[in-house]
């Protein structure tokens, strides 16, 4: 098949790589890309697909309404648009449209533009994914080097990339017209997440405690944007977590942390 992964991000990179096995594969990004191309600004593609991954997206809390707006909705809109495919398959979060703060609100809408102007889509809602290289990842080791870390009792459900990308990399041939909404096999803090990833390289990280009422109280009268912004008060109370686990249900077991 003709591929195109849209975005250069940690899951970006490591599904062209799957994909390259048995798929030609291209690229689209702002850099480093077989076509350069900010999503947010209009464009066109000349050349058709049998499927575009659409992986582009912003990490929530740390931007804007506005941000979001421009990258999740504008951005996949000209994408489906600027680009010929007979399927789109599009990255969006666990939570979308339910969540009461822009990111999961935008990644729903981009998921809407998906279904309607599309030929064939399917859509992932993954909880937080995790595995090498990724910037969660990389937040937590700057912040386990004080030995010190949030202990913030937000409940996520992470994912590995390996399990999204074979998922993923399914999902050329099956899975038309579904949402699935992907999972790990645990749920955990991000505290906890932090201790079991540092644990096996032998260090030991301790809990700063915030007081919840008091982070909220900051949060709400807060006038600065990006992850000061009132809105994500909305996050401290999320439960990223899945009821029915449709990542389990397809790979059956699911690598832990």
């Amino acid at each position: 098949m003709k591929v195109l992964v849209a975005g250069n991000g940690f899951i970006g990179r490591n599904l062209v790589e799957a994909l390259r096995e048995e798929h030609t594969v291209k690229t689209l990004d702002r850099s480093n890309g077989t076509y350069e191309q900010d999503i947010t600004e209009s464009f066109k593609i000349e050349e058709e697909f049998d499927v575009v991954f659409h992986t582009v997206g912003l990490a929530p809390g740390l931007y804007s309404e506005k941000k979001y707006r421009k990258v999740h909705v504008m951005g996949t809109r000209n994408l489906v648009e600027a680009v010929e495919a007979d399927k789109f398959v599009y990255i969006s979060a666990l939570g979308a449209g339910e969540m009461k703060h822009s990111y999961f609100q935008t990644k729903r809408e981009a998921e809407d533009i998906i279904k309607n102007l599309s030929k064939e889509y399917t859509v992932f809602r993954p909880s937080t994914v995790y595995g090498e290289e990724n910037k969660l990842l990389e937040m937590i080791a700057k912040a386990s080097m004080t030995r010190l870390f949030p202990d913030f009792k937000t409940v996520m459900q992470p994912i590995h990339i390996d399990d999204l990308v074979e998922l993923l990399v399914r999902s050329t041939e099956e899975y038309d017209g579904e949402t699935l909404e992907v999972a790990g096999p645990e749920e955990m803090t991000l505290h906890e997440l932090a201790e079991r990833i540092y644990g096996r390289r032998g260090r030991r990280i301790y809990p700063l405690p915030f007081t919840e009422a008091v982070t909220k109280l900051g949060l709400r009268i807060s006038p600065l944007p990006g992850p000061f912004s009132s809105e994500n008060v909305e996050l401290l109370d999320q439960k990223n977590t899945v009821e029915v686990n449709d990542a389990e249900e397809e790979l059956g077991e699911l690598k832990t942390v």
